[in-house]
């Protein structure tokens, strides 16, 4: 035979032999199908880790990594199940994975940060009261306040020599011990001083802190100190950190026996405060949809809606309030919005150098010679 006729003759067994080894080295479609599958779940298992152990950053960092992970897979699972079920969409593979990676994140950005955020402050940690007003030298009384909802509010009075007294409000995660020092120089200068633990903090009662309606914790104060003979009632002011301050602006609005206030690193209440961004801060704009949605849960968490701190302060008005702002963003820009819309009886001390409500840490001498003379000046003596 020729060799054409002998090449003929084995040119089948030959395709056979080729189509075999491929078959060998490259996957059927379905494998290919599996792999791609496995490769998805595995990217998105790894994403979702990623973005739980950067929440718990601010907690638990193993809790949210597992959690993170384990939303990731099903997720992952959830999209694979999903775009099986079309041959077109089963190849989009990588389309497909970029797409959940996508969700994901908008989702952690915009409704699961805003979540644990209104979690937390609906759900504070409670912190241990330690020491006393006379660890720095001064004589006190324990006090325990009945406030709305049967909650019992606990906490200290330092007696009065000049006939004022001031209410201290400490921040979230706090308690009373955040504002002995506050108080060591109100007290040097003749004040009364009233620091107690709101609810769901410190020592006093309660689970839950209705952060749309925190002022409710200020009335049974007022009523205390206005039952104090050595008081006169025209003379009660407050001074509040962060939270504090937040909760003493929602009191005076409602209340007018409040006369003067210090509020020493108020930011926001709803998204009403932010807005207009100033042009520094237009990129914030993106945090948008998380701020309103934060505003939703927190009413619904609490019950009430919160109002918004530029009207609080316009309520306020034509009282004082001395306003002390850190570096710490939004309390710059916010501060000086607050000032302008609080009148002229407003005063705002902007101190860049230092972080949240560290004014009294950094500059101590100076915070308190302006915390005395701003109620000195607001609380007068009468005849």
């Amino acid at each position: 035979q020729s060799y054409t006729e002998i090449a003929s003759e084995h040119a089948p067994l030959a395709r056979h032999m080729r189509a075999e080894k491929q078959a060998v080295q490259e996957p059927s479609p379905s494998s290919r199908s599996r792999l791609h599958s496995r490769i998805a779940v595995v990217i998105n298992t790894i994403v979702g880790g990623a973005l739980g152990a950067a929440f718990g950053v601010f907690g638990n960092v193993l809790l949210w990594l597992l959690c993170g992970l384990l939303l990731g897979a099903l997720l992952g699972l959830a999209n694979e199940a999903v775009f099986h079920r079309s041959r077109r969409l089963a190849r989009w593979y990588k389309l497909r994975t970029v797409i959940l990676v996508l969700v994901e994140s908008l989702l952690a950005l915009y409704v699961v940060v805003p979540a644990v955020g209104v979690y937390d402050a609906t759900h504070p940690a409670r912190v241990a009261v330690v020491g006393s007003p006379a660890d720095v030298g001064l004589s006190y009384e324990d006090v325990v306040m009945a406030a709305a909802g049967g909650v019992t509010l606990r906490g200290w009075y330092i007696p009065s020599q000049n006939g004022a007294a001031i209410i201290a409000i400490h921040g979230a995660d706090g308690n009373r011990n955040q504002l002995v020092g506050h108080a060591q120089f109100l007290a040097q200068a003749g004040y009364g001083v009233l620091l107690y633990d709101l609810r769901a903090h410190g020592e006093s009662d309660g689970t839950l802190f209705p952060m749309t309606d925190d002022s409710q914790d200020v009335a049974p104060a007022v009523a205390y100190l206005q039952g104090r003979k050595e008081i006169d009632p025209e003379r009660i002011g407050a001074v509040g950190l962060s939270l504090g301050a937040e909760v003493i602006l929602e009191a005076a609005a409602r209340d007018p026996a409040l006369k003067a206030l210090v509020v020493d690193g108020v930011s926001t209440n709803r998204m009403e405060d932010l807005l207009p961004l100033p042009p520094e801060y237009r990129i914030m704009y993106l945090a948008a949809p998380m701020w309103w949605l934060g505003d939703r849960m927190a009413e619904l968490m609490s019950g009430v809606p919160a109002r918004p701190l530029v009207v609080l302060v316009e309520e306020i008005a034509p009282r004082p309030i001395l306003f002390i702002s850190s570096g710490d963003v939004p309390e710059p820009f916010m501060n000086r919005r607050l000032a302008e819309r609080a009148g002229p009886g407003a005063q705002l001390w902007e101190l860049p150098d230092t972080g949240h409500v560290g004014g009294i840490f950094a500059h101590p001498e100076e915070y308190g010679q302006r915390m005395v003379s701003f109620f000195d000046a607001a609380l007068p003596a009468g005849d």
